[in-house]
This record gives C-alpha cells, structure tokens and sequence, in this order.
C-alpha cells in the first residue's frame, strides 16, 4: 500500500511541475526575446538570447561599460567573466549567456524584495493581474526593478512598456506561476525546457526578421521588427480565469498534505504493530526509514 502511495505521489509531484521550473522560465523568455537565437542584436543594440543591455550585463560585472551605457554600442571592454572577453566571445557562448541571464535575475529579484518589498506583493492582484515572483522577475528583465518597484508601489495606476511597447502587465501575465531557484542551467537544458508544461505548440512565436552579418555571421532584428506569443498558460487562463502559477500551488499544497499524512500513517501503524507484537524495532526503524527518505526525496524535487 505504502509503495502505491509513494509511486502516486511521485507522478503528482511531476504533473505539479511540468513546465513550471526555472529552465523552463529561461526557455520562455528566451523565446520572446530572441526566439532563441544566441547571436541575434536589435535595433536597440540589445544582444542575444535574452537581450542584455551593456548596463545589465555591467551590473552583474561582465562588461567593463564604456561611458555611455544606455546607447549599447559595445566600445567598452569584456571581464572575462564565464570566458567571455568580447562581443564576439558572447554572441558564441549561449551558456555564458544563461549564466549571465541568472545572475542578472538573482540581482533582479534582490532588489525587488529588498528595495521594493516585492515579498508582500505575491499572491495579491494589482488591476485584476495575479502577483508572482517569475513575472515580477520578467518584468523587470523588461523594463527594469526600479519601474516594476514604482509600478507596485503605485498599485498599477500606469503600465510602462519598453522600446518595441511591450508592456510591463504584459510580461507579467505571460511569465506568471515559475519557479525561481537561480541555479544556472545548461543551453541544452534551456532548449529542452518546455515552458508551460507543453511538450510542443506551447508557445508560437512569430520569428522576427533577421538579417546576417557577413563579417560576423550574427543575425541582427531588422528595424522595427516585432515578434510575439501566444502561450498555453494565456489559454488557460482565458478558459479558466485560474492562471497556471495558481493551480500548481493548490497541487503543491495538496501534495505536501498527502505526504503529512502519509508518514504519519505509517510511524502509527508501525508503532501500533511494535506494540502488539506484529512488528520488531528493525521493522520499525526500516519502515519508517524508508518513508522519511521517500519524503525528502519529493520535498527537494517540489523545492
């Protein structure tokens, strides 16, 4: 009975968490930046997967900066931080690029909740749209901590958008409900993340045009392109008015309460059986052993 148990909690805890991790998250948001190309720039001079900025990649001290850092023409030298000492270097190193995307979002969140108390915000609605961390955190990737912390404070009175008009409410509907742990992946770990739990068709991007450079070989956004998603999660939402973020805490909490009550079940029963001579103290410590272990097993994969 115990092992059925154990073998369904183990498919709940993978149904709660498919296409909700932080992999996941990066898959998301590299496909609506770049359509996950690693060497594409834009008009703005914004660069590969997740279009970093020179000041966001000063800020987690992989770009020197070069005095003008809101023009991203890239003048300034590279760190050499995650083997990376020149444009070039980055736009060739996708995994440099997500560890940098990493720390740039742990920097990110820091100080949403330290500077902008974004703690208390997550679980509220502002202007009927759900508060969580990864869409606080895809905000802000957007349009930077400081706007999204005045947006909060200011209970959503505006809605900023950036360069392209991609606004700040938009990104947080569309990268609602993640799980953030800023543990940097894999680029192979990025590719096969699928967000929104969906195997495929979970998102379809519409590619923004490119153009090559011949001297380089990087793909460039044509001038005013723009791209955009439609998303299982949005679907979801439009059939449901749940969002996917909310449903997978229920599930969480259904779980950890299943796993409560299953180790208590099973130190009772067999100290029950101790007592009445059903069961010896080996039994006893293996028993209850094995569902301590089973229990710690799914709590760090619901971690």
């Amino acid at each position: 009975m115990s092992a059925r148990l154990a073998f369904v909690l183990f498919l709940l805890t993978g149904l709660v968490w498919a296409g909700v991790t932080y992999t996941d998250f990066l898959k998301a948001v590299g496909q609506r930046e770049s359509t996950m190309n690693p060497r594409v720039t834009n008009q703005f001079g914004h660069v590969g997967l997740f279009q970093f900025s020179e000041a966001a990649l000063q800020d987690v001290g992989l770009y020197s900066g070069d005095g003008t850092p809101k023009t991203n023409d890239w003048t300034g030298a590279f760190t050499g931080k995650y083997g990376v000492s020149s444009l070039a270097d980055l736009l060739a190193n996708p995994d440099a690029q997500v560890q940098a995307v990493t720390a740039y979002h742990r920097q990110t969140w820091n100080t949403l909740t330290k500077v902008y108390g974004a703690e208390s915000y997550l679980g509220t609605t502002i202007t009927g749209i759900p508060i969580t961390a990864s869409g606080l955190v895809a905000a802000a990737h957007l349009v930077g901590a400081g706007t999204v912390g005045e947006w909060l404070k200011s209970g959503g009175t505006t809605d900023p958008a950036d360069g392209n008009g991609t606004t700040l409410v938009s990104y947080l509907e569309q990268f609602a409900g993640y799980t953030l742990n800023f543990a940097p992946p894999s680029y192979a770990e990025v590719l096969a993340g699928t967000p929104s739990g969906v195997s495929s068709g979970g998102y379809v991007p519409t590619p923004a045009p490119l153009r090559t450079s011949v001297a380089t070989g990087s793909a460039t956004l044509l001038k005013d392109s723009s791209f955009g998603r439609t998303s299982a999660a949005q679907g979801f939402f439009g059939a449901t008015g749940y969002h996917m973020g909310q449903v997978r805490q229920l599930l969480v909490g259904i779980a950890a309460m299943a796993l409560v009550t299953w180790i208590a079940w099973v130190v009772v029963a067999k100290w029950r059986g101790l007592s009445e001579g059903l069961d010896t103290r080996r039994d006893l410590a293996v028993d209850i052993g094995r569902a301590i272990v089973l229990t710690w097993i799914v709590l760090l994969i619901m971690m």
